[in-house]
């Protein structure tokens, strides 16, 4: 278990995967409950990935698994809606890749081999991963025998198990995808040609003059686009026209806030329970527990790091005295004075940690106090560190903790620390097992304060919360179409709110708090709709559909105005390369032709085939590919770029040395780096996938 631990605090490295049933039969209730027809497979399938059937429980299962090793790595009981959110599309994700990444991997017989993965475990070329999970603490270095230490006990834990199954199953999905991209690598070739065209390019650098005639000079009535250009553009180019199915809605909220009554009403409470507070033979810390919706931090602190507020009353007030009641931060606070003290800043001090054993409770309390004994008769407190601490990170540099403030600490350390005196040697007990700890030093002491804040946060009332939701009851039951809604709003002066292309798997709606289920309405109900009134957060929402986009290619008329101005531009262009083409062949110099056109010749240096954009022209590869082939001296022919078109006279040119060869690695380097990063989304995108995935969360 040792092992594991540490294994544990290391991964966070790794992508999280599993899943908790009580979200599971939470789904399987409201199925249940929607009657047998729910148990057809079509109804129960998530998705379907190139034809393969992905039930609810199979997919669930991932999503359960990631939770519950995100729990067991993070430590944590629980889990956040947000994180939930997340670990479900990391598992769609997931299954996505395995589905079609399994189909190629099949087809081609790759696979990893048993003798494959032992070699990247225990083998020369151990995986990063390994290497990283089983290092030696102290010096860095992979231990190889630690790892077969685990594999030979982790038939015995049931946590250790699934940790291997899951680093396990990453290394080979990850070699497997290694596989298939480096066969794809090692089809791609850099040629002779495509390195001679290169190095051509890179070998020159030019100084050049340019005219740009923009579209902006051709007006659009000097153009015709007709119906039948449009229509050809739209059918030859149906893949720019496509769209996901997408919902618009507007919507009221009915906020539910405290009024000056819950204040008041919280304010009186606070005040009720001021006496007891200020009672001394009351303990403050427990009080606060108990009562307040603060918590209480115990630390000791000086007057100048409390607000103004509390500073003024601290510095001559005593013990137990107690100030307020005071508003802030929405809440109403009584302060107390616990204690006042002399307190360092800061405590030097070294320890030697002795953890509990389950077995024999009383062993880590004995083994102490024998080691306080051959302290006090002059045993070496370092060395005995190094022998028996078990807090590794210290006991390597004889149990020295350095320097440390106060909080920096559990509780019962801090307090040892900085209330012992200096040279002490005393033993405390913290949630990490029995510490020894040798007071060596201690800053300068300064006057400082424990205080007590018992706090009541303003909250409505349910008589508030009752008064809210009828208000939006009234209201929906009064304005119960889109007509009567839009009426009410504007007669009301009312805030109406948007939500525009909302897709069926969003999570979110402007500043909604959880807005799932209205989600989810907006794809069941028709144009013109009236929502139920949702309760999200701390607000009522009554929504009404405005519009439904459909999946699939958009109508004509959507992107009419959207092509027309395309081809529009296409027509301008045409007019603007015949222009300057003449001007060109005219004979006349640049500065003439730019004359002609009422525009100014611009200028630009230092121009590679690599330039990113130039100066006065913009983001313009024609340009610069314009400009880095045309001879010296002479005016180019007109070329179109994105913003207009240009004419180029190239005033100076630079021949540079280039290294053939590391141009060649450089393209390999670069189609290689292709390969890996699109491999994967090219494969998705050729993919059929069908979501169902909003039928169920």
């Amino acid at each position: 278990m040792a092992t594991l631990e540490r294994i544990r605090s290391k991964g966070g490295v790794l992508v999280a995967v599993m899943i908790g049933f009580a979200l599971f039969a939470f789904i399987m209730t409201d199925l249940l409950s929607s009657g047998s027809s729910m148990f057809q497979r079509s109804q129960m399938e998530v998705a379907e990935i190139n034809g393969e059937s992905i039930s609810i429980q199979d997919f669930q299962a991932r999503v359960s698994e990631m939770e519950e090793y995100t729990r067991l790595n993070s430590g944590e009981s629980s889990l956040d809606a947000e994180m939930v959110n997340r670990l479900r599309d990391q598992a769609w994700n997931q299954l996505i890749n395995e589905v079609i990444m399994g189909e190629k991997y099949q087809e081609l017989g790759i696979e990893v081999t048993s003798a494959e993965l032992l070699e990247m475990v225990t083998g020369n070329n151990v995986h990063p991963t390994i290497r990283q999970l089983f290092s030696n603490p102290q010096t860095g270095a992979f231990d190889r025998e630690q790892v077969i230490n685990f594999l030979r006990s982790k038939q015995y834990d049931p946590t250790a198990n699934f940790y291997w199954t899951f680093v396990e199953q990453q290394i080979i999905n990850e070699r497997l995808f290694n596989k298939y991209s480096s066969l794809l690598e090692n089809g791609m070739l850099v040629t002779n040609q495509w390195v001679e065209s290169e190095a051509r390019a890179r070998s020159s650098k030019v100084d050049f003059n340019f005219v740009v005639s923009r579209l902006t000079s051709i007006t659009d009535e000097e153009v015709n686009v007709t119906d039948k250009e449009i229509e050809t553009y739209y059918n030859n180019n149906q893949d720019e026209f496509q769209q996901e199915a997408s919902r618009d809605i507007e919507y009221l909220t009915f906020d539910v806030e405290p009024t000056e009554g819950d204040r008041e009403q919280t304010r009186q409470r606070v005040l009720e329970m001021q006496d007891d507070f200020a009672n001394p033979d009351i303990d403050a810390s427990q009080f606060v527990r108990i009562n307040s919706d603060i918590p209480f931090n115990g630390r000791y602190q000086k007057a100048e790091a409390l607000d103004d507020e509390i500073r003024g009353f601290v510095t001559t007030a005593e013990e137990n005295e107690v100030y307020g009641p005071y508003f802030e931060d929405n809440t109403y606070k009584l302060t107390r004075v616990v204690d006042i003290a002399q307190v360092p800043d800061s405590v030097k001090a070294r320890h030697i940690l002795l953890r509990q054993n389950p077995q024999n409770p009383n062993e880590a309390n004995e083994v102490a106090d024998s080691l306080i004994t051959l302290l006090k008769k002059g045993a070496n407190f370092a060395e005995l560190a190094r022998q028996y601490s078990e807090d590794q990170g210290s006991a390597i540099n004889g149990g020295d903790l350095g320097w440390f403030r106060q909080g920096m600490m559990v509780k019962p350390f801090d307090d040892a620390s900085f209330f012992g005196d200096k040279g002490d040697i005393v033993k405390v007990e913290t949630q990490f097992g029995t510490h020894i700890i040798h007071i060596q030093d201690k800053g300068v002491a300064a006057t400082k304060y424990q205080l007590a804040t018992l706090g009541r946060e303003v909250t409505y009332s349910s008589q508030t919360y009752q008064n809210v939701y009828s208000e939006a009851t009234k209201f929906a039951a009064l304005n119960n179409t889109a007509e009567k809604f839009n009426q009410a709003i504007e007669e009301q002066n009312l805030t109406k709110r948007y939500g525009r292309n909302l897709n069926k798997n969003d999570r979110q709606v402007g500043a909604l708090e959880s807005p799932r289920q209205l989600v989810k309405w907006t794809f069941e109900a028709e144009t013109g709709d009236m929502s139920p009134i949702y309760e999200l957060g701390d607000q009522f929402v009554i929504a009404v559909l405005t519009d439904i986009t459909e999946e699939g290619t958009m109508p004509l008329e959507a992107v009419r105005s959207r092509i027309e101005r395309q081809l529009m531009n296409d027509h301008k262009k045409e007019v603007l390369v015949e222009r300057l083409q003449q001007e060109k062949e005219s004979g006349k110099s640049l500065q003439e032709i730019a004359e002609g056109l009422e525009v100014e010749v611009q200028s630009a240096s230092d121009i590679d085939f690599g330039a990113f954009q130039v100066a006065g022209a913009g983001v313009e590869p024609a340009l610069v590919a314009l400009a880095v082939f045309s001879p010296e001296n002479e005016v180019s022919d007109a070329v179109a770029g994105s913003n207009g078109v240009y004419l180029v006279e190239v005033t100076n040119k630079e021949e540079a040395e280039v290294d053939s060869e590391q141009i060649k690695q450089q393209l390999a380097r670069t189609l290689n780096s292709k390969v890996s990063y699109q491999l994967l989304q090219t494969i998705r995108e050729e993919a059929e996938i069908v979501d169902n995935r909003a039928n169920f969360y």
